[in-house]
């Protein structure tokens, strides 16, 4: 009944993982190909300054052999060079711009890492990676419990623009706080993995989550945001290879803590838990669709002495923030040039303004930042 039969599987469950992995990660990059380059307005944030000095040609190249090595990987399976390749490739773009450092790529990178680090015994790859989906989950799910998930993601996007209910419904304290039931059945769904018994119910329950998803962000849905598309049809694949394809492995989950898999435990399992306390990066501990991230608006006094920007320019609801002057909301900037978001984190937006406060030096441009969710 769970057999899956596709070109992609040829009996070895790791090939058709990293296939997945492949696949999902060329369809990503494809669809966000202005962030992985420099040919757009949105300013890059490199780690370190002096890689600012990195010339064009060179994000260009990275990118074009981190696509072919995608593609190579395809036909040429577990080849560990091409897999080291691949991992410095796409650690060295993300070095030279920190708004590449997306939860999906940060995913994919660690899943790269985990064929390397366990190629000797490539028994252990399954269960590895079954920590780092369930981390995924739970950690995802846990910041869904705060209040800007249910006012911009349960209230705003899903209840008034994809199902339409009406403004008295979604105002009721049962319906509005009722959005927290989605965060808890993510977490438990997580929580439900590690357990044999409920493992098959676990997994169906998050592959209607991921379905659920792609109906809302596709084009029956809000069409927004195509960049996940590929991602969560991955997350699916994942699920399905993983707990529904039947062979003659078992996740054993003694093999997280051999040998260098002890760094995804650290990276995937502990410090995750410090981004709730401000210590460690939203993007790298698997905070999704929680809203609950730093926020930056540029207020523009004069919109004429930065016309390339004008099309990310907008006057609604400002009086509180920008008082009336235009404003550029920092992530709808990113996400309608580059079909991603910028990294939400105050340091990268603080180097993002110093490139354009010497750009756009006469626009009058005045940054607003904020730590928490506001309704402004």
């Amino acid at each position: 009944m769970y057999e899956l039969k596709t070109l992609f599987y040829q009996g070895d469950k790791n090939i058709l993982l990293l296939r997945i992995t492949c696949l999902g990660w060329l369809f990503a990059k494809v669809l966000s190909w202005r962030i992985w380059t420099t040919n757009r307005l949105l300013p890059t944030a490199p780690v370190f300054e002096w890689l600012d000095y990195t010339p064009a040609i060179i994000h260009t190249v990275l990118f074009a052999t981190s696509l072919l090595l995608l593609i190579l990987l395809l036909f040429l399976q577990k080849n560990k060079l091409c897999l080291i390749g691949l991992l410095g490739v796409e650690v060295v773009l993300c070095l030279l711009d920190q708004n590449r450092l997306l939860p999906w790529e940060y995913q994919y990178l660690f899943t790269i890492f985990i064929f390397i680090i366990n190629s000797k015994n490539q028994k252990h790859i399954p269960s590895v990676i079954t920590f780092l989906l369930v981390s995924t989950y739970f950690y995802s799910g846990l910041s869904k419990l705060n209040e800007s998930f249910l006012q911009t993601v349960w209230s705003r996007m899903m209840l008034k623009a994809f199902f339409r209910i009406p403004a008295n419904i979604t105002a009721q304290n049962w319906v509005h706080y009722s959005g927290y039931l989605l965060g808890a059945i993510e977490l438990l769904a997580a929580v439900g993995l590690l357990f044999v018994k409920t493992q098959v119910k676990s997994v169906w329950v998050l592959i209607l989550m991921h379905l659920f998803i792609l109906l809302l962000l596709g084009p029956f849905g809000l069409h927004g945001y195509r960049v996940l598309w590929p991602w969560n049809i991955s997350m699916i694949l994942f699920l399905v290879t993983i707990f529904l394809v039947k062979d003659d492995g078992t996740i054993v989950f003694d093999s997280i803590t051999m040998g260098w898999n002890k760094v995804v435990i650290l990276f995937w399992g502990i410090l995750p838990a410090f981004s709730f306390f401000g210590y460690w990066d939203k993007n790298l501990s698997s905070n999704l669709f929680s809203a609950d991230v730093p926020k930056m608006t540029i207020c523009v006094r004069d919109t004429s002495a930065c016309k390339p920007l004008q099309r990310f320019c907008y006057k609604k609801d400002t009086p509180n923030t920008c008082k009336g002057l235009a404003k550029i909301d920092i992530q709808n900037w990113a996400i309608s040039e580059t079909s991603v978001s910028a990294y939400p984190e105050i340091r990268v937006y603080k180097r993002m303004q110093a490139k354009l406060e010497k750009q756009y030096a006469t626009a009058g441009l005045n940054f607003v930042y904020f730590i928490h969710w506001d309704k402004n």
